[in-house]
């Protein structure tokens, strides 16, 4: 069907960086009914791909509270005479309100897309926090999540090593685990800084660095503590005896 409108299909991998710095999204509900059909239904996802896409536009969506097809043609129809519609084939199945109202539907789903988008601007703006900076030399992981061949299996990819800083919080990546020396680019908002590993050596240097001194401490202000602290513990034993020998006339 796609082809009968002159178009081509092209399945591209989501999240992969482009020489231009875009990165391809998806919609992870068209993702969900692609996966069943293909899965469990044994369907090839470009034979399927127009009734997903008729599902989708059929169905309300939460920013709009309307479907696409009743913001485009006024209808809640999912038949073939959707297709007329679209390209403009003379079937008359207008009503006298029919243009008013989907003027006032598409005037209300501006003012409520409106408002999504200060939403969205004040999160991204605002709320959210600067990405993380990185330097030259940097130990890092990178979160693939579409390369995961399991639900449980990690999202991160790695060991790499940072090669160059590139704009807008990009980064040049050389792999140094498995394939070694492969190269990709990667946003900072989809790198984990290496912590590094425990190893004997990092544990003694630790251990070395407290001194013995920080658990027997001989100056002047340790010295005033521990007099203070008798002295204390002198007056709460004075004040008992004194408590128990009233208790005694009595």
């Amino acid at each position: 069907m796609v082809s009968s409108f002159g178009s081509d299909i092209h399945f591209i991998t989501p999240n992969m960086h482009h020489e231009n710095g875009q990165a391809e999204r998806y919609c992870r509900t068209l993702v969900n009914l692609l996966r069943i059909e293909v899965n469990q239904r044994g369907q090839s996802w470009s034979d399927v791909l127009w009734k997903t896409q008729l599902i989708l536009n059929s169905t309300k969506h939460s920013s709009t509270n309307m479907s696409p097809f009743q913001l485009l043609i006024g209808s809640d129809s999912s038949t073939p005479i959707i297709r007329a519609l679209v390209r403009d084939v003379a079937i008359d199945i207008a009503t006298p309100n029919r243009e008013a109202l989907m003027a006032l539907r598409r005037h209300s789903v501006s003012s409520l897309l409106s408002t999504n988008q200060q939403k969205q601007d004040y999160r991204v703006n605002k709320v959210r926090r600067s990405p993380y900076e990185f330097e030259v030399n940097d130990k890092v992981f990178v979160i693939k999540a579409s390369q995961s061949a399991g639900k449980l299996d990690s999202w991160m990819r790695g060991l790499y090593k940072v090669l160059k800083r590139l704009p807008h919080h990009r980064y040049k990546l050389e792999l140094l685990a498995g394939s070694y020396g492969k190269r990709t680019e990667a946003a900072a908002e989809n790198m984990v800084p290496w912590a590094g590993e425990w190893t004997p050596e990092i544990c003694a240097a630790f251990f070395d660095s407290e001194s013995d001194d920080s658990f027997h401490d001989t100056s002047e202000e340790a010295e005033a503590r521990s007099n203070l602290e008798h002295i204390k513990v002198a007056d709460e034993d004075d004040r008992l005896s004194g408590e128990a020998v009233l208790q005694d006339d009595d």
